[in-house]
């Protein structure tokens, strides 16, 4: 059968070609309800149970989107089904109706009309050439996680350098590493590039990725039939076995004893263990003493948070990408400066900024603008916090390297006096707090001080980049202190 035909909407809605913006392809609608999705979900959910499901026809009235197997109809429609019902209905002009079906228990009618929707997508990939494949970007529309799109600065260096060197079969030191960080920094991305690096470099290299939620559902599964043979035959013919998220599985001794002798099993035939997780071992809980003490033999590497630079980068990279597919996508640096300076996280939420953006400029339709921008900053972060006069001085006092009774002080030298006006300009624009409550904080000073800073600033703001960056540079530090919980 025609695949496009099951598409034909007997609503009317017609899939080819959109009519006067009401109408949208519903295969086009599914790929960008994905995206969204991406930007809401953790890595592990996403690749575990959405990218997973199909859209498959439009019968009775309903748009039908299979899950694969039981397990995973049942995670999708427990837990993520009304997301995808709601963000179904924000794409589609013609707001039709969603329904989740099992593949293998669904309805006789449906699986005389649909082909398997997996089967032709396997096939596609078993005869795909490999340069192509490491080239294609995954199905959410993001580019794929290899080492040449992975951001590398001094947050995460040496754990790229391990990777690779991994991946190139060059000693490491131990049999097992562990690579641990902050959710959201990027080991995921780290793995998955160490991933297809081997294989390239090694077609017999079997590499065996899970999350811990995999390896613990698949464990589960096996108990449940009181055969876990299969789980372990996978794990233990690995050359390199990974699993991410390790601390997933803390506080359930049975899930990790499995993991525990399917490590040893793994080092003992020289094979090499990769693990990630949040915590270094020195502060991991809920584990036995067995696992711990393995962890702290293992080579232990940090992936720390990203810097400014590497935050921009990682902007600008993504905004890149997208705007090869969709030419009017053009995001300015100072709209990436403005997402960097406004959104406090991790590289997943500087990703996930972009992407809200592409969602807000009609899908890279429309050119995005500052406005945009600054709507998602406010949906991302809520609405900002005033400072109070003291954390605008403890910013300060952090970029210049100045005491808070340097700023209390009458002292008029420069390395004294400018910081000192840089902060009693922002107590002003920040804080709401009038001209006297300012002075009276520094040092008991008239108003007409902090009256005369500020408009000297405000005057050189016009010409002196320097001024400029520092003053960035202190609105930033603002920000950082209040994401640290204080005011």
């Amino acid at each position: 059968m025609d695949g496009n035909r099951l598409f034909d909407s007997e609503t009317g809605v017609d899939f080819t070609k959109k009519q006067g913006g009401k109408n949208a392809p519903g295969k086009e609608i599914w790929l960008t309800v994905k995206a969204h999705l991406a930007t809401i979900l953790n890595t592990a959910d996403y690749d575990r149970w959405i990218d997973g499901l199909r859209l498959v026809a439009e019968y009775n009235n309903e748009m039908i989107i299979a899950a694969r197997d039981p397990l995973s109809f049942d995670r999708v429609y427990g837990a993520h089904r009304h997301a995808i019902q709601r963000i179904w209905r924000e794409h589609d002009p013609a707001r039709r109706a969603i329904k989740l079906v099992c593949w293998r228990t669904a309805p006789a009618e449906l699986l005389e009309i649909v082909d398997d929707p997996w089967a032709t997508t396997e096939a596609a990939t078993d005869t795909a050439p490999k340069a192509e494949a490491e080239t294609s970007t995954a199905s959410t529309g993001a580019p794929v996680m290899s080492f040449g799109t992975l951001v590398t600065g001094e947050a995460n260096e040496l754990a790229v350098e391990m990777a690779k060197r991994i991946a190139a079969g060059l000693p490491v030191g131990t049999l097992t590493t562990l690579f641990y960080g902050l959710q959201g920094t990027g080991k995921t991305h780290i793995l998955h590039a160490l991933k297809s690096a081997a294989e390239a470099r090694d077609g017999e290299c079997n590499v065996v990725y899970l999350t811990a939620e995999e390896f613990l559902s698949s464990y589960t599964d096996g108990v449940k039939v009181k055969d876990t043979s299969a789980l372990k035959k996978r794990l233990r013919a690995a050359t390199i076995l990974m699993i991410d998220d390790l601390h997933r599985i803390s506080g359930k001794p049975g899930t990790e004893t499995e993991l525990f002798q399917n490590i040893r099993e793994v080092t003992a035939n020289g094979g090499h263990v990769v693990l990630a997780g949040d915590k270094a071992p020195g502060d991991v809980t809920g584990f036995s003493p067995r696992m711990i003490s393995e962890l702290k033999g293992a080579t232990t590497v940090e992936v720390g948070e990203p810097d400014a630079n590497m935050r921009y980068q990682i902007m600008r990279d993504l905004a890149d990408h997208i705007q090869s597919g969709h030419p009017n996508f053009v995001v300015t640096d100072e709209m990436i400066a403005e997402f960097n300076a406004g959104i406090r996280g991790q590289a997943r939420e500087m990703t996930g900024a972009i992407w809200n953006l592409y969602t807000e400029a009609a899908f890279g339709i429309r050119t995005p603008t500052l406005d945009m921008v600054r709507k998602i900053v406010r949906r991302t972060e809520g609405d900002v916090r005033q400072p109070s006069i003291e954390l605008v001085k403890k910013a300060t006092m952090k970029v210049f390297d100045v005491t808070k009774t340097d700023m209390e002080s009458p002292s008029k030298a420069r390395a004294v006096v400018y910081p000192r006006q840089i902060a009693m300009y922002l107590c002003r624009e920040m804080t709401g707090k009038s001209f006297p409550q300012i002075g009276f904080s520094f040092g008991k000073r008239d108003h007409t001080t902090i009256l005369y800073a500020h408009r000297k600033v405000t005057k050189a703001l016009k010409d002196n980049v320097e001024l400029k960056a520092h003053i960035k540079a202190v609105s930033e530090a603002i920000l950082e202190l209040q994401a640290a919980g204080m005011n």
